[in-house]
């Protein structure tokens, strides 16, 4: 039983000792030419709200959001990303986990069934790397619209 009790714990070490901070994750990409890293404050948002943007029931809930977009990525940037998505984030529960021809697409919450409190999304294409987090006080039936988005 000591064994399987030690075991357990070996596993469990092991799985975090991969995941990343968020920080981590935002700081994986150094600055170059094809790396966009922008900060979008609350009252950013607000003027994209007031301006008609499509989402802007959902936008209403987010006090801040972080994007990083890669446009034409090295092979290193998406190793890196791909990474990320493997690894996972330390925090965040799994929403959506998806691979398909070559696209994966991750996003991550942490929150509760009331509020998402920050969602993390990670979308790696051959030509473009997005990684996106929002914080605030989302509520799930707009996550579910960011998810579900475009079907």
């Amino acid at each position: 039983m000591k064994k399987l009790l030690v075991l357990a714990l070996v596993a469990m070490i092991g799985a975090t000792a991969f995941s990343k901070t968020i920080d981590e994750v935002f700081n994986a990409f150094p600055k170059a030419d094809n790396v966009q890293d922008m900060v979008l404050d609350e009252s950013m948002l607000g003027m994209a709200m007031s301006m008609g943007a499509d989402q802007s029931g959902a936008l209403k809930d987010i006090k801040t959001m972080r994007i990083v977009a890669i446009d034409n990525p090295t092979s290193e940037q998406v190793s890196i990303a791909k990474a990320i998505c493997d690894e996972g984030v330390d925090g965040f529960d799994v929403m959506v986990d998806a691979s398909e021809e070559g696209e994966t697409a991750l996003i991550l919450t942490q929150g509760d069934d009331k509020v998402i409190n920050k969602m993390l999304i990670i979308a790696v294409e051959e030509d473009n790397v997005a990684i996106v987090l929002m914080e605030g006080n989302i509520n799930p039936d707009y996550a579910d619209k960011y998810v579900n988005f475009g079907k």
